[in-house]
């Protein structure tokens, strides 16, 4: 009788026993691959602010003062609340045939204005200065290519953070952001690129007039002297007797930023000096379609609440959509006047937060560490 020869193999057992033990090398080093995949997305976002700082100091290098914060036409577009006067919404939305822009509006964000300085120049240069951001997104240009070219619909890399997004999603987990076609939107043209994930700093106040029942009704309080003068609270100090002068809003004095209505801040002017103050930041982008104040605005060209935070609450609190935070965990990154990008915690000190936001407060302030 032929002898029978065992077939060499894994048992069941063997089997089930290989694969648990690469199913457990698998869940021990996905944490870490994920957490190097994350230090890589934090790091490429601190290139994004560093190349922004860039090109604002670029900016400043040939037009002795940084970008207005938003350019809005001061002689016809603003409307008044309870308070005082803010930009007219309507300004950047309204869409008007090219060559028919009577009332010279515009509604353009700081950011449009230094796109040369990020290696952008022909894209800045399709802009039609002429047109507000709604007809720019609608109409475009024609490029020597015979392509059409819409500036405001364009996704730029470095205007979002990897950590976040890498475009705009509009038509995805970002829908609900409020942008420049959400009022009165023209048939079969959807505005899915262009968005952004940095905001330039207004101050430690209140910066935007908010409707709760209209989100479209939002944009930035540009108060007259009088009007500001009367949000103005004086008063003494207690047990010290030292005389004091306060308003919510980031126009007044104390509160005030580097970023606002037609603002033409020069570093000179940033008299808390330019290593303690914040220039831009991580903004906070809600995926809330209600109540207003958790929904966000989003488009790079478009100057208001999309391209603007304040330092009012501190980072990451989810209060409201013009609050900084940041998809990196427990931090967020933010660019300072002298350039340099600092990591600030969530849980930084809200005063020390808010001083960090004012250019010219007068208080002593360290960023920390």
């Amino acid at each position: 009788m032929p002898s029978r020869r065992r077939q060499k193999g894994f048992t069941l057992i063997e089997l089930l026993v290989v694969i648990a033990i690469i199913a457990m090398l698998i869940a021990l080093l996905l944490p870490a691959v994920q957490k190097a995949r994350e230090a890589a997305r934090r790091s490429q976002c601190q290139n994004n602010l560093k190349q922004i700082g860039l090109a604002l100091h670029n900016y400043h290098d040939v037009h002795k003062v940084l970008p207005p914060g938003q350019i809005n036409n001061i002689n016809f577009n603003f409307l008044t609340d309870s308070v005082g006067r803010y930009a007219l919404p309507a300004e950047a939305r309204t869409f008007q045939l090219r060559g028919q822009n009577t009332l010279g509006l515009q509604g353009t964000s700081w950011m449009l204005h230094i796109l040369p300085g990020l290696d952008q120049a022909p894209l800045y240069n399709s802009y039609v200065f002429g047109d507000n951001v709604r007809s720019n997104g609608d109409i475009g240009v024609q490029a020597a290519d015979q392509s059409i070219i819409y500036p405001p619909r364009t996704d730029l890399p470095f205007f979002y953070c990897p950590s976040r997004r890498q475009q705009m999603q509009a038509g995805g987990t970002f829908a609900n952001c409020d942008r420049i076609d959400s009022a009165n939107p023209t048939a079969g043209i959807v505005w899915s690129r262009g968005g952004n994930d940095y905001a330039g700093c207004s101050g430690s106040g209140i910066t935007f007039h908010d409707n709760v029942n209209d989100v479209t009704d939002r944009q930035t309080y540009a108060l007259l002297p009088a009007q500001l003068a009367l949000t103005v609270v004086s008063g003494v100090t207690a047990g010290t007797g030292v005389a004091f002068s306060t308003s919510p809003y980031t126009q007044f004095s104390q509160n005030i930023g580097i970023f606002g209505v037609n603002s033409s801040t020069n570093f000179s002017s940033i008299s808390d000096g330019s290593s303690n103050v914040i220039m831009v930041s991580e903004r906070r982008v809600f995926t809330n379609v209600a109540p207003a104040n958790l929904r966000s605005s989003d488009g790079w060209v478009w100057g208001g609440p999309a391209t603007l935070f304040s330092n009012r609450y501190a980072p990451h609190t989810g209060q409201s959509y013009d609050e900084a935070d940041s998809p990196h965990d427990q931090m967020v990154l933010v660019l300072l006047a002298d350039g340099s990008v600092k990591t600030i915690s969530v849980n930084i000190d809200l005063r020390t937060w808010q001083n960090l936001g004012n250019m010219s407060s007068g208080v002593p302030v360290n960023v920390p560490n």
